[in-house]
């Protein structure tokens, strides 16, 4: 009995030391984890096999409160659950993170949302590469502000980083010049290759560099500050004198890079048309507004146009307009009755009438207009599509057949598909249907008035309108034409190409010739005329079509159908396609 006791204590004594251990193995674990991995799944146990509970993403950051084997258990903020801790980094609590995040979209065309669901309306579209920095989370869903844009997004389109990272470079504070050693260099937001081109600088452009990090040089872009690479960039600080402490004396300048586009008397689709100017022209940039660009003019007038069809730069202040190279052309008018009017526009006064080989003195030009010097000395502009061209060395330049086409004193009305809580399709990166019918829509618009034709478009902005609202407005106008825009989209990815619809036999010649003009202009693939069960062409009494332009649920389509390039190809080749019919 005494050796039973005695071993009984021994044992003890064994034990007992032992039991604090025990306590803190079975204590909550402490500090935070970084998700690795774009998105991970959190688990209802510490194993593969148990259910999945919800999902985290790249670069967020969660507190750990348990540890079983290879498996650490955090709180999501929902709900607490397991994740595989090779999938994950810990955060050391010696050396904690900001929790502050920047972040880069990683889809385009991102709705941007009043608020933290897909019930809350949409403020803007964000695209991928642009940066975002988050301020706040709900969720799976982020706040966050991206230049005057602020917000809500999913997480699952934003790659997120911490803004404050300890392996960040250092930037080396500089004060010289550079000049640019190759033809076309991108500019961009931040110094990595990655990030989003803002715009670019020529061969020969000389630059102010503010600032350095490794292969990276900081610049002053107009009112910001940007970065180029450094292999591009000779420091001409050296070789320029007592210049070398100037700061370099240019302007942000605007290239417009579509065949003709609206200029507006406010920064918005909304608002009214006061110009146009035309691809190549170049624009000094007075202000930019949500990515809308102020540009100036060499009158002192200044208006406002869309930011994503022009190419920023800086360089001397351009001479917009000027009447030296103009002013020994004269201008040829080619038709009885021709208006000649106060501004480079269809809407300003008349303030005369001009006749078939009346001839004046072109004085400037003003996009697709000429200014003119009238009789008693006053200035005037005229449509370039209606008169023909004697340049200072005697040569005539004629207008191209297309410009003296029926299409002029037509009525079309062009439907951009979709808009406001009708989104329509939604393409494999983000693309909303909605933005590119409506972008596609005024690119047709500006043409079509252009060449004389009246215009009525469906929706002027992002705003729902009933199918029968578009029809009516077909029947209302007595439209000569009626085009339907729209971006097509099926299960099938590897799908593509363009599509026109027709539904009644009178509908069938329109649909015919602008088919064959995207089929002749466009690069992708031609799927034909067909008939199509299509409310707005079904129920239209007048000549209808339904186009779908790209199927935005192919990837590489979807990025082709995005492009300035190709928009102004697909407007010029209805623009041509209407024209063609109206001229059979």
């Amino acid at each position: 009995m005494i050796k039973k006791l005695i071993a009984t204590i021994l044992t003890l004594f064994l034990i007992l030391p032992s039991l604090p251990n025990m306590v803190d193995l079975a204590h909550a674990e402490s500090g935070k984890v970084t998700i690795s991995v774009s998105t991970l799944n959190v688990r209802k146990g510490p194993g593969l096999s148990y259910p999945v509970v919800t999902k985290v993403h790249s670069g967020e950051q969660f507190n750990v409160v348990d540890s079983k084997n290879e498996w650490y258990k955090i709180q999501t903020g929902s709900v607490d659950g397991w994740v595989a801790n090779w999938l994950v980094t810990r955060v050391s609590s010696a050396s904690p993170q900001s929790s502050e995040k920047s972040g880069t979209v990683s889809a385009n065309g991102l709705r941007v949302r009043q608020g933290p669901s897909t019930s809350d309306g949409i403020v803007s579209v964000l695209y991928k590469g642009d940066k975002v920095t988050i301020t706040n989370q709900k969720g799976s869903w982020l706040s966050i502000e991206a230049g005057n844009i602020k917000g809500w997004v999913h997480q699952d389109y934003v790659s997120q980083t911490l803004s404050n990272s300890p392996s960040a470079p250092v930037k080396n504070t500089e004060s010289k010049q550079g000049i640019i050693t190759v033809s076309s260099l991108n500019v961009r937001e931040s110094p990595s290759l990655s990030s989003t081109v803002l715009g670019v600088v020529h061969k020969g452009t000389r630059v102010d560099l503010t600032g350095s990090i490794s292969g990276w040089y900081e610049i002053k872009f107009g009112t910001k500050k940007a970065w180029i690479s450094d292999k591009y960039v000779e420091d001409s600080s050296s070789s320029s004198g007592s210049e070398s402490s100037a700061s370099v004396q240019q302007s942000l300048v605007g290239t417009i890079t579509v065949y003709s586009l609206n200029v507006r008397d406010k920064a918005s689709l909304n608002g009214n048309v006061v110009g146009k100017v035309s691809k190549g022209e170049k624009y000094t940039i007075l202000k930019e507004e949500n990515n809308w660009y102020q540009i100036s003019f060499s009158n002192g007038n200044s208006g406002w146009v869309a930011g994503w069809f022009v190419q920023k730069t800086v360089e001397a202040p351009p001479q917009e307009n000027s009447s030296q190279s103009h002013s020994n052309e004269r201008v040829t008018i080619l038709y009885n009755g021709t208006n000649i009017r106060s501004e480079s526009n269809v809407q300003s006064r008349v303030v005369k009438r001009a006749n078939s080989g009346e001839t004046f003195q072109v004085m400037g030009k003003s996009g697709d207009w000429y200014e003119i010097k009238l009789e008693n000395g006053s200035l005037a502009f005229v449509a370039g599509w209606i008169v023909s061209i004697q340049s200072n060395t005697g040569s005539t330049t004629n207008p191209s057949p297309t410009s003296k086409s029926g299409i002029r004193n037509k009525v079309i009305v062009i439907d951009p598909g979709h808009g406001g809580r009708d989104g329509g399709t939604t393409g494999a990166r983000g693309t909303l249907e909605k933005i590119l019918t409506m972008r596609t829509g005024e690119l047709i618009a500006d043409k079509l008035k252009s060449a004389g034709a009246t215009v009525i478009l469906t929706r002027k902005n992002d705003e729902y309108v009933s199918l029968n609202s578009r029809v009516s407005l077909s029947h209302y106008y007595n439209a000569d034409a009626f085009v339907s825009l729209h971006y097509d989209s099926i299960y099938d990815s590897s799908v593509a190409g363009h599509t026109t619809y027709y539904y009644q036999n009178y509908q069938r010649d329109l649909a015919v010739d602008v088919n064959e003009s995207l089929a002749n202009r466009l690069p992708t693939r031609d799927r034909g005329v067909k008939v199509g069960n299509y409310h707005v062409i079904r129920e239209n009494k007048q000549k209808a079509v339904l186009l779908e332009l790209g199927f935005l649920s192919n990837p590489t389509e979807e990025a082709n159908v995005n492009s300035l390039y190709f928009q102004d190809l697909a407007a010029t080749a209805i623009y041509q396609g209407l024209s063609n019919y109206f001229s059979n």
